[in-house]
């Protein structure tokens, strides 16, 4: 089962960063890096939950449990010459070594569709992201080059589902 969500007021945080910042030393370094800066066109998310299937000996049928969840993403960008537009490419080719060691390890990406507290509304923040996938396409003076960013989420483990609260999950939404 596949489903968009889509609404009004959406925003989009990106940012490299290393592995040993604090989520809230991210969190102000992504403030300065929003989907306008990076000329955000189009964004998604795919999840995916795999099966594990074992035989039964006298039942009908096998048994079948929840498999590893994977969790994968693209987005569009096109404002090249935007300061912190690297980061996603720097963040997928850097080899971390020399003095700007660890700097783009990770990528940052959070946001929101929708700021209101109704069906439409559906936030994330997923700091531990890795760059796959930058395909530029460039034409003549009538196009606009733009760049799809595809990225994976490395701890997929860690997502969680929260509606606006109908338990208290200790979300701060």
């Amino acid at each position: 089962m596949a489903g968009t969500v889509t609404g009004k007021d959406a925003n989009l945080f990106l940012a490299a960063h290393s592995g040993g910042a604090s989520p809230e030393g991210v969190s102000a370094k992504m403030s300065t890096r929003t989907h306008t800066i990076y000329g955000v066109g189009d964004f998604s998310l795919t999840l995916d939950r795999g099966t594990v299937e074992a035989s039964l000996i006298g039942q009908v049928g096998n048994y079948f449990d929840q498999g590893s969840l994977s969790m994968d993403g693209s987005l569009t960008a096109i404002k090249f010459a935007t300061s912190g537009l690297a980061d996603p490419l720097l963040n997928m080719i850097d080899d971390n070594a020399g003095a700007q060691s660890d700097k783009w390890k990770y990528f940052a990406i959070s946001g929101c569709v929708s700021d209101a507290t109704d069906a439409t509304y559906i936030s994330w923040y997923l700091i531990s992201c890795q760059v796959t996938g930058y395909d530029i396409s460039m034409g003549d003076a009538d196009t606009i080059t733009e760049a799809s960013i595809d990225f994976t989420v490395l701890d997929p483990f860690r997502v969680n589902y929260c509606s606006p609260c109908i338990t208290d999950c200790g979300c701060d939404h």
